[in-house]
């Protein structure tokens, strides 16, 4: 080849390389700095360059993920000419940009007020900001006192290639997320079993030469990005100290060691990293050794979620799994390599992959042959699962001291964890294009058609011009009248209708709310509440939600996906502030004579517990037991299972009172919990009214399309059984209605809303219900 070939091929190669997107995984990851992973960016800094003619410095740093999950900024402030001589008063503004975000129309403004005190040199100031759409692109102005400190905004964030990001979009929801928590006990097997992880997905992954067995995937700071899985690598005192930091991720990787050494100890970081467990998050503990295999009590008192049979099976369903894809993709590649060889293409390189798959499938095949006793995983090697609350803390197979995770310990963890391997199915919500299960939860009668009542206005309207008015003018041998009279009747009648659908609406502000309460043995909760709201006229003063919550928008969305949206003109959804002490959304996000739907995830610390007093030591005489009430509210009605499965009911019981509780048969109990769920349950009350063709050419395009993200999950992974409304609400259908029943040493009760449910202030409650469950102490 000439040099003007050579240089030819040259500049072509390098303008692909400049007009094409960079791959996901072809993203390095740069040093880290606590729990943040700087992508290049994430962050931004007010005033730069060494002249500073503010004397502070200013860095916000958002967190990486695109996801549409609650959203952690950093706020860090550095002055440069000692301690400050006043209060200093700021405003951060993000402001999306119209091509960092998707779909369009879904992105929030946010701001973020907070104050720098007198005496200060350093402060960093961190604020959780839901968040409703794909992408991080915004605009950056600090304002001090409402003026810019800069005459024009930074930029933080990537763009996003409008038709591309709905499949980025997906995947990204796909990928699992993981925090690998170093340890000295272990750290020399990082590498090997975080490249097992990757390992263990090859069949996973989208593009045919994404998967390289030959290849290290692990950077030397312990970092995984990868099309189906990420990991990053922290010390564990980079851990956040508010369980909404951890919301993005799907499980965290621990130490056996480290766990009963925090446990023990408690450092800050604990107590929000068990919060988010209770509400869902998963902890994976590693590096069990084969002698304690059997010394569960320290991990956890809870009865495992599977024995060690149904473990075992799914190892063994695992390892045929494993074998099967790796053995077909050795094929495939070797279909493509005689194809490319017809054409002249580079098959020596193609050949050599080819090789490596098949050496990585031989070892597969050697390693997991069925009477290999390592696929024993519960039975041998102890592998279990303990619930806690929503959440799991799962024992992974126990190894030497100098072995790694390895393959099938990954695989075998992903299939036993199902659905709760992924934190939107545990959620059950998904703010950026909404749900036909929005309708589920309407206030019942509000902001719809009184159908009966305006059939009742057309009839007197047809009454009045027929038989009285047209009679009357013809009789006064004045019927011309009628080209006026009918007119004005229609205008009338019109006019009457409206006034009626305002003023059966009303003018004031109403909430339907149902409350999940999650309590613990030891009294801390966990809330999921979902709050329908309807305004007469919009509030003002928006809707005001706890500081400590994850605050999510639900969405009505019935034939409009993803992919139809990505033309639509750019416009935010409303604004967001957050300070110390409050979430408040404008009053955009309530629209007049509009429902509209949040879904909140609290923690409650020392919500307190029911507890039985006094019982009969043997089963058979106890006809009654003695139940206290030390929950924060006013229990309803209480139902008990104790620890030999009998059942006892009471009522009305106060905080800190106690009452006697009846024995109640199985039968009843049955049947009283299907009563209580029956009350106020998730009904759809949108009525199709398509025809058959028209249902068809729908259901064909949501095979194809994103109309309802929670929805795609399931199908894309095959877990059509896993729930639509998260694990709060599944958990509670599987007590009180799907024959899993009450666990034995529990308790269901029906409470009055907490106090902070109401969003605004002065708000009518209807039609709401407070569950309360949880285990006895």
């Amino acid at each position: 080849m000439n040099r003007s070939k050579l240089a030819f091929c040259i500049t072509v190669a390098l303008l692909l390389v400049g007009f094409s997107t960079p791959s996901v995984r072809g993203q390095m990851f740069p040093a880290s700095e606590g729990i943040w992973i700087n992508d290049g960016y994430n962050t931004t800094t007010f005033s730069q360059g060494k002249t500073n003619p503010l004397g502070y410095r200013i860095s916000v740093l958002v967190s990486a993920p695109d996801l549409p999950e609650t959203q952690r900024v950093e706020i860090r402030f550095t002055s440069r000419v000692g301690p400050t001589t006043a209060d200093q008063n700021f405003t951060l503004v993000l402001q999306p940009r119209a091509n960092g975000h998707s779909p369009p129309q879904s992105a929030l403004e946010v701001e973020i007020p907070f104050q720098i005190p007198e005496n200060s040199t350093t402060q960093t100031i961190i604020r959780h900001v839901p968040k409703t759409s794909y992408g991080d692109g915004y605009d950056v102005t600090v304002l001090e006192d409402g003026r810019s400190i800069t005459q024009v905004p930074q930029e933080i964030g990537k763009l996003l290639q409008r038709y591309t990001a709905v499949d980025r979009g997906m995947k990204d929801e796909l990928r699992w997320r993981l925090i690998w928590i170093n340890s000295d006990e272990d750290m020399d097997l990082r590498t090997k079993s975080l490249q097992s992880l990757v390992e263990s997905t090859f069949d996973m992954q989208w593009d045919a030469d994404s998967f390289q067995p030959n290849m290290i995937k692990v950077d030397d700071d312990g970092h995984v990005n990868e099309p189906s899985v990420a990991v990053q690598s922290h010390d564990a005192d980079d851990l956040p100290q508010d369980w909404r930091s951890l919301l993005p991720f799907d499980a965290i990787v621990i130490h056996r060691e480290d766990y009963l050494r925090y446990k023990s100890e408690q450092p800050p970081w604990w107590k929000p990293l068990m919060q988010w467990v209770h509400g869902g998050g998963v902890i994976l503990i590693r590096g069990t050794q084969p002698d304690q295999i059997n010394d569960t009590q320290k991990i956890s008192t809870s009865t495992p979620a599977l024995d060690a049979g149904a473990i075992d099976a799914l190892a063994m369903t695992a390892s045929q799994t494993l074998r099967t894809n790796a053995a077909s993709m050795s094929s495939n590649w070797a279909q493509l390599n005689a194809i490319d060889q017809q054409f002249g293409g580079i098959g020596e390189t193609v050949q050599n992959e080819i090789d490596v798959f098949e050496k990585f499938r031989l070892s597969v095949e050697n390693a997991l042959s069925s009477n290999s006793p390592g696929l024993r995983l519960g039975s041998s090697k102890g592998m279990t699962a303990f619930p806690y609350e929503a959440g799991f803390l799962v024992q992974l197979p126990a190894r030497d001291a100098n072995q790694p995770v390895d393959i099938l310990d990954w695989r075998t963890t992903k299939r036993m964890l199902g659905f709760n391997a992924y934190r939107t199915l545990r959620r059950g919500v998904d703010p950026m294009i909404g749900t036909q299960r929005f309708f589920e939860w309407l206030i019942p009668g509000v902001s719809q058609p009184p159908v009966y009542t305006f059939m009742g206005f057309l009839g007197l309207f047809v009454v009045l011009v027929g038989p009285v008015a047209y009679r009357k003018t013809t009789k006064s041998g004045r019927s011309y009248l009628m080209f006026l009279i009918a007119p004005v009747l229609a205008i009338a009648t019109t006019a009457a209708m409206m006034a009626y659908g305002i003023i059966a609406d009303g003018f004031g502000t109403r909430l339907r709310a149902r409350q999940i309460t999650w309590v613990s043995a030891d009294g801390d909760a966990m809330s999921r509440t979902r709050s329908t709201y309807f305004a007469g006229i919009r509030p003002s003063n928006g809707l005001q939600f706890p500081a400590n919550a994850s605050v999510t928008v639900l969405l009505d969305n019935e034939e409009t996906s993803w992919e139809d949206r990505v033309d639509e003109r750019f416009e935010t959804r409303g604004r967001v502030t957050v300070s110390d002490d409050e979430i408040r959304f404008s009053s955009r996000l309530l629209p007049s004579r509009q429902q509209r739907q949040f879904v909140v995830e609290q923690p409650r610390d020392q919500f307190g517990t029911v507890r039985i007093t006094e019982s009969e030591p043997e089963a058979v005489k106890r006809v009654s037991v003695e139940v206290k009430n030390e929950c924060q509210l006013h229990l309803q009605e209480i139902l008990v299972r104790d620890q030999d499965g009998l059942f006892f009911m009471a009522e009305n019981v106060s905080p800190g009172e106690t009452a006697r509780a009846k024995l109640l048969a199985s039968l009843e109990a049955s049947k009283l919990m299907g009563e209580w769920y029956k009350r106020q349950w998730l009904v759809n009350t949108k009525t199709n009214r398509q025809s058959d063709s028209a249902d068809q050419q729908t259901r064909r395009r949501m095979l194809t399309q994103t109309f309802d993200v929670v929805n795609k999950i399931r199908s894309t992974l095959s877990l059509t059984a896993a729930p639509t409304d998260g694990v709060f609400e599944y958990e509670l259908q599987q007590r009180m209605q799907l024959g899993k029943s009450l666990p034995n040493n529990s308790y269901i009760a029906l409470a009055d809303l907490s106090d902070d449910v109401p969003a605004i202030d002065g708000v009518s409650i209807e039609n709401s219900i407070h569950f309360v469950m949880g285990d006895l102490p």
